[in-house]
């Protein structure tokens, strides 16, 4: 994993989920139309721009490289988000609550990570995806009424912190695993992960 690239992914969509919460409390959701339409298209862009990185590296031999596949997703993503932006506008809460959902499932790798090496902060980084999992499940799938404006932002909100906080505790969880040693049978062993 890119630790680097994955933090400013996490940090970017945490600054969309703060902007977003009190936004939509301000703007008409119909005035969205053209927000989502140049937000579909930057997110073509992006996925062009990650085939090219991953075509254009010398290194590209790595079974779990998945910039490729990646790439193409956020191009189809965006095409989707830029031709169906009307659609998107009219049900945009439960389709950032899905972001949410994936986004937060994806998180989870970190503290599974941090699970294996016995972190103790393993428990607390679960609860941070967990609880946004089952937050965003339930604005996809219930009609929450009175409430769904406040539940919506408190979701952004809640993923948006809990993102921000899982890159500075990854990001000292490595700098820390750089200076562990390892004691085996054929002597020591230093663990250097690069935060690339």
């Amino acid at each position: 994993m890119n630790i680097k690239i994955e933090n400013w992914k996490l940090l970017v969509l945490s600054a969309f989920y703060f902007i977003f919460a009190f936004v939509s409390y301000q703007v008409q959701a119909s005035e969205f139309l053209s927000f989502f339409k140049v937000a579909g298209i930057a997110i073509a862009v992006v996925g062009i721009l990650q085939i090219l990185i991953y075509l254009l590296k010398k290194d590209y031999m790595k079974p779990q490289d998945f910039t490729f596949s990646f790439g193409l997703l956020l191009v189809f993503g965006g095409l989707v988000v830029t031709f169906k932006a009307d659609y998107i506008v009219d049900y945009y809460r439960p389709v950032i609550g899905v972001l949410v959902v994936l986004d937060s499932i994806l998180r989870l790798q970190y503290s599974m990570n941090l699970l294996r090496v016995k972190d103790k902060q393993w428990l607390c980084h679960l609860c941070l995806s967990l609880i946004p999992v089952t937050l965003g499940i339930v604005l996809v799938l219930f009609d929450l009424g009175s409430l769904l404006e406040n539940y919506f932002s408190f979701l952004l909100i809640l993923d948006g912190i809990a993102n921000i906080y899982t890159v500075f505790y990854y990001k000292r969880f490595v700098k820390r695993m750089e200076r562990i040693t390892l004691d085996s049978d054929d002597g020591e062993i230093i663990v250097r992960e690069k935060a690339e």
